[in-house]
Formats: structure tokens, sequence, C-alpha cells
């Protein structure tokens, strides 16, 4: 009876470390940089918009306004709102001086301040209509 045991709590164990091992790896990899593919739009019009759809409407010389440039940038995707670090703001400053689109993919990573520390961002390929 008390190899039993000492078999189960062994394998209980190893079972816990595989866990918390894969549950660590798959958290440090959220952490890494990646791509999020969405509407740029600026945060004092941004933060009244529902989702990406409605955020598409909003157009590029509003975002460039002096008010508006100024609260900065975010990134919405499907009904998410991702706010950007100062890097980024600065990126989609010069990314809307010579846009043509607000459909973008913006590179980066999620910062302490849960905004996104940026690293690119350029425009998504516009889907054909058939």
């Amino acid at each position: 009876m008390n190899k039993l045991l000492l078999i189960a709590l062994s394998a209980l164990g190893l079972t816990l470390l595989v866990v918390t091992t894969t549950r660590s790896l798959a958290a440090d990899d959220m952490k890494g940089e990646h791509d999020m593919t969405g509407v740029l739009i600026d945060n004092h019009c941004g933060d009244k918009q529902a989702d990406a759809d409605a955020a598409a409407k909003h157009t590029i010389d509003c975002c460039k306004k002096g008010a508006c440039a100024a609260s900065g940038y975010q990134l919405i995707v499907g009904d998410k709102h991702y706010k950007f670090d100062d890097k980024g703001n600065t990126a989609a400053k010069a990314y809307l001086d010579k846009a043509d689109s607000t459909k973008v993919i913006v590179t980066g990573k999620m910062d302490a301040d849960d905004k996104i520390a940026v690293s690119s961002i350029k425009a998504a390929e516009e889907k054909k209509a058939n």
C-alpha cells in the first residue's frame, strides 16, 4: 500500500512540474514580440469606438489633428483596445504622415503598463473582393 501511495504521489508531482513548466513557457511566449493586425486610431477617438469595424470608418486626417494626435494612439483588434507606448506613438505619427489606410500590422510586445511596446507599424494588405 505504501509503495502504491509513493508511486501515485511521485506521478502527481511530475505532472504538476510539467504543467507548471508548460504554462511558464507559454506565458513567456506571450511576453515576446509578436504581430497584431487591426485598426490604428488616436486615443481620443478610439476610446469612443466599440470595435475595429467602427474604428475603420475613422479618417486619417482626424488621427493627425492636434488634440487627437496629442492623445496618443492605439490599435483596435476586434473589440480589444491596445494603447501604444511613447515610441509607438511616435511611430504612429510617422506612419500616418504617409499612410493610405489605418488597417495595420503592429509588431511589438506588451509592457508592464499593459501598453504595446511598438517596434514597427506597417500597412496590412487589403483583401480583394471577388
